[in-house]
Parts: structure tokens; C-alpha cells; sequence
């Protein structure tokens, strides 16, 4: 059921717990920027080859791939300003498609058919893993929800709509779950708690860099490398940096450039990081969508 990649939650559950010890080493400032850092080097880095991959085993005209390439990119510019136009609206589908795609790799795998249910099940459990994370760091994603959306919402609002889709992801998950063997499904829920007890003890930005980066976007480079290269060495995997060194260095003059002018005001560096990730968020589902199926 579950294939070799498995064995490489075992690194991220050391890892992970070593990043907790690092943010009580270092100052709170340096750990926003070294989050930031992370998420805008190895968090884009991880979309890098979307491009590569939907033309992988693809024959296509060149004509069709200017296109498609050039659909990929108004695709993100759009998704971008939407986030300043109609924002509420783009805020709540960026987290419902983010769920989804956390779910989808998270669950990748597990050798599940296709079906509607799986789909929810995924959709939930990623929006719950979500939902957790600003629900047990409120103070911070309050102020950036409003920064984003106008709207003011509170705790309460949070809080429940966790409980909510909390009590969703463990309905689905029942049917999903119930021929999987028990030590399979131990091990999940032991996965749960210990991003729990990573958001309840570190900062919203903390938290979001060490399951993005370590949960999400690692696991989800592996996969990719693998349908790329058939393995996983160091051949495949400087083959991989090399083809996404371009964006990475973009990356890192994007995020020069908002700590320059933005320095003197986090909650907006961070809502633009935010708008900047749901931009490149709904192309980068479709292609990984694509690979999985």
C-alpha cells in the first residue's frame, strides 16, 4: 500500500522537531526572515518544474507548449491580483485548493482508487491541517486575514470552523481508513499530533515553514524526482536543483526586495508573501493533479 517514500517521514519527523529547537536558540526576528527565507527558496523551489513535468511523456507542438506555458503564467498573475481585487472570495478558495493539494500529496502514498470520497477526505484533511494552524496562532492570522480580506473575524469563528472540519476529516477518513492496517493508521494519527504540538509551540510563520517546507514541499520534491528520474540520487537530484536555480534566484531577490521596502511592516510583507504563494498555488495544482493521476 504505502511504497518506499515512506521512509522519509522518518527524517521529517527529526527534522522537524530540530527546527522547534532551533526557534528557541535564535530571536524571533531572524526566525520570521529564515521562515520567509525557506519559503520563497525550497516552497516556490518545489513548483519550479511544473513546467518539465506536464510535458514530461507530453508530445506536443511547440506552438501548444508557448501556450500552455503562457497560460501557466497568467494564471499566476491572475490568481496574484485577484487577491487585491476580490479577495475574500480568492482567500477562501486558495485554502480550500491548498487543502486539497496538501491532502493529495500527503496521501499519495496510499494506493487509493479515485473517487469523490477520496477527494473530500483529502480536501478536509488538508484544510484541517490549515485551519489548525491559524486557529492555535490567532493573534498572528487574525490581523493577516484582515490585512488580506477587510474582514474581521474572531477566535470563535476559528475555532469552530476547525471543530467543523475536523469532525469532516474524521468521517471521511472512517470509510477511507477502514480496510488500512491498524499500525498504518496509528502512524497517521501520531503524524497529526506532532504538527499539533509544532503549531501549539511555535509562531504562525514557524509553524506554516516547518510543514510546508518539511511535510509538504520536501515529501512532494522526492515524488516528483521519482516520476522525473525513476529514483532518488544524487545524480537525479542535482539534475532537479539545476532546473529550478532560476526561480530560486528570483526568489531570493523577491524577498530582498520586500524586506527592503517592507521591513517596518510584517503583516503586509506577509499578506503579499501570501497573495504571492496563492498565485502560484492554483497552476501548481493542476500540474501536480496531473501527475498523481
Amino acid at each position: 500500500m504505502i511504497n518506499s517514500s515512506s521512509n522519509l517521514y522518518n527524517i521529517i519527523l527529526v527534522l522537524s522537531f530540530l527546527a522547534l529547537w532551533i526557534a528557541i536558540q535564535i530571536p524571533e526576528n531572524l526566525e520570521y526572515y529564515i521562515g520567509y527565507f525557506l519559503v520563497l527558496t525550497i516552497g516556490i523551489g518545489h513548483g519550479a518544474n511544473d513546467l518539465r513535468i506536464y510535458f514530461n511523456h507530453r508530445r506536443m507542438s511547440i506552438k501548444k507548449s508557448i501556450a500552455f506555458t503562457a497560460l501557466y503564467a497568467m494564471a499566476v498573475l491572475i490568481g496574484f491580483g485577484l487577491f487585491f481585487l476580490q479577495p475574500a472570495a480568492v482567500l477562501g478558495l486558495f485554502l480550500v485548493v491548498s487543502g486539497y493539494h496538501f491532502g493529495e500529496e500527503h496521501f499519495e502514498r496510499f494506493s487509493w482508487n479515485s473517487s469523490m470520497l477520496k477527494k473530500l477526505f483529502e480536501t478536509f484533511y488538508g484544510l484541517n491541517i490549515i485551519l489548525c494552524l491559524l486557529y492555535l496562532n490567532a493573534t498572528d492570522s487574525l490581523p493577516v486575514i484582515k490585512d488580506l480580506t477587510t474582514l474581521e473575524l474572531s477566535g470563535i469563528s476559528l475555532e469552530w470552523s476547525f471543530y467543523t472540519v475536523s469532525l469532516l476529516t474524521l468521517l471521511t477518513g472512517f470509510f477511507m481508513f477502514k480496510n488500512v492496517k491498524a499500525t498504518l493508521i496509528f502512524k497517521e494519527l501520531l503524524y497529526l499530533i506532532i504538527i499539533f504540538i509544532i503549531f501549539k509551540t511555535s509562531s504562525l510563520i514557524w509553524g506554516f515553514t516547518i510543514y510546508f517546507i518539511l511535510w509538504h514541499s520536501i515529501p512532494s520534491i522526492h515524488h516528483q524526482i521519482i516520476y522525473l528520474h525513476d529514483k532518488v540520487n544524487r545524480v537525479s537530484v542535482l539534475d532537479y536543483l539545476k532546473a529550478s536555480i532560476f526561480y530560486w534566484i528570483a526568489s531570493l531577490f523577491m524577498l530582498g526586495g520586500l524586506y527592503y521596502f517592507l521591513k517596518e511592516d510584517l503583516t503586509l510583507l506577509l499578506s503579499i508573501i501570501v497573495a504571492f504563494l496563492g498565485g502560484i498555488t492554483f497552476p501548481h495544482v493542476f500540474v501536480m493533479n496531473k501527475l498523481h493521476n
